[in-house]
């Protein structure tokens, strides 16, 4: 069962819209709410980024996701984990 995230979500300059869970943001062109998610408008052209230990990342979504909260929990916040373990030295 997938976990619910509160979203900050704020527009952009350039009429973005950017949604922070926790330390990973993403950054849509476009989107609407349906069945209690977000639905990325231009799945193409979203992006995230975060840091972890220090250094930037930043990711396209070349999977198309196509709702911010399928991205968030399927590809984002596992990468996250994963490299905050490597750059710990932790083994797995």
């Amino acid at each position: 069962m997938e976990q619910h995230i509160n979203f900050h979500i704020v527009q952009t300059w350039d009429n973005k819209t950017q949604f922070t869970g926790d330390d990973i943001t993403i950054t849509v062109k476009g989107f609407h709410q349906q069945d209690g998610k977000h639905h990325i408008t231009e799945p193409e052209t979203a992006n995230a980024h975060f840091i972890c230990c220090g250094k930037l990342y930043a990711l396209q979504n070349t999977d198309r996701f196509s709702t911010v909260e399928d991205w968030y929990h399927q590809e984002l916040v596992p990468k996250f984990q994963m490299l905050s373990l490597l750059e710990r030295g932790v083994m797995i």
